[in-house]
């Protein structure tokens, strides 16, 4: 993870882009904390870079407020912002490359955006400010974060089996990471541990994962097994039909190409490393792809384009397009 800025409440620009919410509204709030220790309370005014004009922002920085309180001027979208023309045609980024040679005393200007084109803009906030980029995290990284933050902002001891389960159902997504550990840290109090039992009794398989689960019963071959779990995804998980028909071609996919590669004198690790196959489930498509041919395979993700086709075009109902292919992919792979 990059290393948060240090902060000072002399600070008059700044930006903050990249993909990580959580990280943009901490650094947003300590920055806004620093300011707040120096002047006392702070009046911040949000703007969204997609409708705002220049001419607005910039005469909301330089007007004092009526309380004489500090300001933190937050503009959202700020990659549109920057990218737009005044209204005297002048690009607002030289603008205010301009404005930062010489930026009022009684405002701070923060652009905030998902996406961000670096350029002298960075250099003269860098000057009298900071410029933070939001590094999306690995899973390795994420887990890591999970531990911390179980630790620090809940008080609870989060073992690393049970930070890694977390991030395999959730994601790297911060922001649900964190609403994730609240309930957990909720749910084993007046305990301070939270153990892998924990994280897996209490934290729930996400729609993708619940689709994904079909592929496994398909590829033991178990036609009793496999319709059962397709009727347990469609009735009482209420999984897309579409999200399950993407699953299933995916399976037909990359047995195919797995087959393929085989043939062609790749080894297990590297046709796992090339199809991302996993666990268990990468183990057991490996050894269908040895024993099945490659234009057997083929046949058969071809077969599945098809079923799915008519499905979307309305020739076969949905349902009835997985069941078909469901029943087989289990004939084809037993």
């Amino acid at each position: 993870m990059a290393k948060q800025p240090q902060f000072n409440a002399s600070m008059r620009m700044a930006i903050i882009h990249g993909k990580e919410p959580f990280l943009m509204k901490r650094y947003t709030d300590d920055f806004e904390a620093v300011l707040k220790k120096e002047h006392g309370e702070i009046d911040r005014v949000v703007f969204n870079g997609e409708t705002a004009d220049l001419a607005t922002v910039l005469d909301e920085v330089r007007t004092f407020d009526l309380l004489m309180r500090h300001k933190l001027i937050v503009v959202n979208s700020a990659d549109c912002f920057v990218a737009s023309k005044s209204s005297d045609a002048i690009p607002v980024r030289q603008a205010l490359e301009r404005y930062a040679e010489s930026p009022v005393q009684n405002a701070t200007l923060l652009l905030r955006a998902s996406t961000w084109r670096p350029g002298k803009l960075d250099k003269a906030v860098a000057k009298i400010g900071f410029v933070q980029k939001l590094q999306s995290l690995n899973e390795m990284d994420a887990t890591r974060w999970c531990i911390g933050r179980s630790s620090k902002e809940y008080g609870c001891a989060l073992d690393s089996q049970g930070a890694q389960l977390l991030v395999q159902r959730i994601g790297v997504s911060l922001t649900r990471l964190d609403s994730e550990l609240g309930k957990l840290a909720a749910n084993v109090a007046p305990s301070t541990d939270i153990s892998k039992d924990d994280v897996a009794a209490m934290v729930g398989l996400s729609k993708e994962e619940q689709a994904w689960e079909i592929q496994s019963v398909m590829l033991s071959g178990n036609e009793g097994a496999a319709m059962t779990k397709l009727c347990e995804l469609l009735d009482v998980s209420r999984q897309p039909k579409e999200l399950l028909m993407w699953s299933v071609i995916d399976l037909t996919r990359r047995l195919s190409a797995a087959s393929s590669m085989i043939l062609n004198g790749a080894t297990d690790g590297e046709v796992r490393k090339a199809l991302k196959l996993f666990g268990d489930g990468g183990n057991r498509m490996v050894a269908v792809a040895k024993k099945k041919t490659p234009s057997t395979l083929a046949t058969l993700f071809s077969h599945a384009v098809s079923i799915d086709a008519k499905t979307k075009s309305g020739l076969i109902d949905g349902r009835r397009g997985l069941e078909t292919l469901t029943l087989h992919i289990c004939r084809e792979v037993r």
